[in-house]
This record gives C-alpha cells, structure tokens and sequence, in this order.
C-alpha cells in the first residue's frame, strides 16, 4: 500500500466498515473498521456483552451486503456456546418475525428470552414452567435452520462440530500465548507472511542467518475478520504473570495482529471503581460516566485502543439522579420514564473527537439496542 493506493481506496469507500446498527456510532468510527482495537468497558449487569453482541456480531451478520464476507473469533469467557446461540434466537425472533412478547396461558406478559426458548422461564407464583408454544417452536426452528447454523455451525449431539459458521466460539480458556497462536494459525490458514532474512550475532560471536516477520498477505484482502474478547480480566495469566501484566500481554499481542494483519479487536472490560463516590457525584452531577480511568486491570488500554467507550446506567438506585445530561429520568410521581435507558461515551479516540454522548434503548432479553428519543 502506498500513498496513491490508500487514497483511491478511500474513494471508493474502503475506510467505511460494516454497520453497527447505530447511526451515530457509525459516525464516530465510520462503521466498523479494519485494523482497530476497541474496547467496551462498563459495571456489572449493564449490558456491555449485549451491546457488543448486537452491535459487532448480529448488526454487521444482518446489515452488510453479501458480497462483503466477514468471520468473527469469539473467545468466551463468560458464556458457553449453547446459551449465546438460543440469547441470538430470542434475537432473530424480534427481527425476522417482530415478535418481542407474548401472552401465556395464565394471561401473564413475558418477553421472548433465552430462558424462555431454554425451558428455563418460570411462573413467579406457581413455578409452573413457562412451556413454549407450538407456534414458536416452528419459528424457533426456522430460526435454527436459516440463522443459527449459519453463524455458529451445526454440531452434533456430543458437541463435535459437523459444518463451520462465521464464528469460531472458542470456549476452552486460553492465556495471552494461547490466543495468539490460535489467531496466528487462522491467518497462515488464510493468508501468507511475508519475511525478510537478516544476519546476527549469536552468544559467541558467529554469524547467524535468521528471519523476521515484515507483512502479512491475506488470500481475501476484503474480508473482515472480527475478534471478541469476553471479557479481557478473565483471560488466564502467563506463568508467572499477575492480572495486569496478563492484560497487558493480550493487548501487545492484539496491537501486533491489528498492524500485521489488519484484525479488528474488540474487548469487553470491567470498571475497577464505584461510580457512586460521593464526591464524584458532587462534581459530575448529571453528567456522570464512566471514563478512561475507571478501566480495571490495566493502564494500557486506553493507548492501545483505536476507540475506547463506556456504557453507564443512570437509573441505578445507587446514583439517585433524577437527570442525566440533561435529560429527565424520572416523571412527577418519582416514576422512572426511560427503565430501559443506557448511555454510551466514547472517551478515548485516535480517529476523532471525544468524548461523544450516545443515548440507548435496551432491551437485554431481546438483544436490542435502538436510540433512545427523549419525551416531550
């Protein structure tokens, strides 16, 4: 690539990258990029894997033409593969059949969940399990066929995998070296790296001809290739590494896979702090949010990242703020107005301004993020 080829490249609207289904998340990071390391950081039960899921697997799955090809790597350590394929179906039932709830027998209101499609949803006064309808089933096995499979593969009853998908879901737990070698492998298996021979000098002074890594040379050079991190703080040590230097292992790994082989990284990050110190309240009032600082484990991140964001949940008890830049959370009668509101800041950025203020709507059972539009 030279200087000529990168600008005809942008011209032709290379720069622009799959949809996260968000607008002005497009517009901060020109959809999603190649090369780019992006981290997605915010406190327990906040929705942090639901939002990386929806914008950065099932928007791009959905959003982008056919002819663009994109493959994902999900190391999960959070969630077994089982459990995300039927959280994607509850999904799908929303987008492919506009289905968000439904009325159950005993005139109950309940929201197609994972747990529902699971067998695990039951009636909260009886304990009579919520049993899903035949009508559902059907979908449900559409959903399996035209779906599911495609993503995630198709396995048999033992869990042996009989026909790939888009994702590899890794869900044995490797360590920073065990991560690289299985994405260094997925690029020789597509790719080519190219070297380059040097001379040394060994222990005792001879001459030694050795090679370095100076590129990599993909067989699809279009294709996107999407690695998830879930989340980064479980990732298990080196010998004799303590978390932070584990953290920062991972992150020097993935800097040398985005420069090398254009990859795109995306972590999901705990917060090591309480948002709900006094005197940050005092200070921040109505604009609290999570930054840079409050990121756990490791000082690095916000340098290594093309792109950081925090999610915040205003309406948690804890920070009792009845507005939130701006906006009013709850009514005259103390109701809250927006249960499902979630806010999302970019906060650190080499590609532009920050920090920018996106305001959500989620619905976590679903899978679904949509912009959140303020009451009148």
């Amino acid at each position: 690539m030279n200087f000529v080829a990168a600008f005809k490249d942008g011209q032709l609207g290379k720069n622009k990258g799959p949809s996260t289904g968000i607008k002005d998340l497009d517009l901060a990071m020109l959809g999603i990029p190649r090369k780019s390391m992006i981290g997605v950081a915010a406190g327990p039960k906040v929705g942090k894997s639901t939002f990386v899921d929806f914008a950065f697997v099932l928007s791009p799955y959905l959003l982008t033409p056919s002819e663009v090809e994109i493959e994902w790597t999900y190391f999960s350590y959070e969630m077994d593969r089982i459990s995300k394929e039927f959280k994607f179906a509850a999904y799908f039932f929303l987008y492919d059949y506009g289905i968000e709830s439904f009325t159950y027998t005993n005139g109950k209101k309940y929201e197609i969940s994972a747990n529902y499609l699971m067998g695990k949803l039951l009636d909260e006064v009886t304990l009579e399990q919520i049993k899903v309808s035949t009508e559902h089933e059907n979908m449900l096995k559409n959903i399996y066929l035209r779906r599911i499979i495609p993503l995630f593969g198709e396995y048999n009853e033992n869990g042996v995998q009989i026909k790939k998908g888009k994702i590899d879901f890794i869900e044995q737990r490797e360590n920073p070296t065990g991560i690289r070698n299985y994405l260094i492998n997925y690029a020789k298996a597509n790719g080519k790296f190219i070297y380059q021979d040097y001379e040394t000098t060994d222990a005792k002074g001879q001459k030694v001809k050795k090679q370095r890594v100076i590129g990599y040379k993909a067989d699809n050079s279009e294709k996107y290739r999407i690695i998830i991190l879930d989340t980064l703080r479980k990732v298990p040590p080196e010998r004799g590494f303590n978390k932070k230097e584990t953290v920062d292992k991972v992150l020097e790994y993935q800097e040398e896979l985005r420069n090398l082989c254009h990859f795109t990284f995306i972590n999901i990050i705990h917060l090591n702090r309480s948002m709900s110190d006094i005197d940050r309240l005092k200070y921040m009032k109505d604009c609290l949010y999570p930054t840079g600082d409050d990121i756990k484990d490791t000082g690095n991140l916000s340098e290594a990242c093309n792109y950081l964001f925090t999610m915040f949940n205003a309406n948690d008890d804890k920070y009792n703020l009845d507005k939130h830049f701006g906006m009013k959370l709850t009514g005259n009668n103390k109701e809250v107005l927006y249960p499902n509101y979630r806010s999302l800041h970019l906060v650190e950025s080499r590609e532009t301004f920050c920090p920018r203020h996106i305001r959500l709507n989620m619905s976590g059972n679903n899978n679904n993020f949509t912009k959140l539009i303020e009451r009148t």
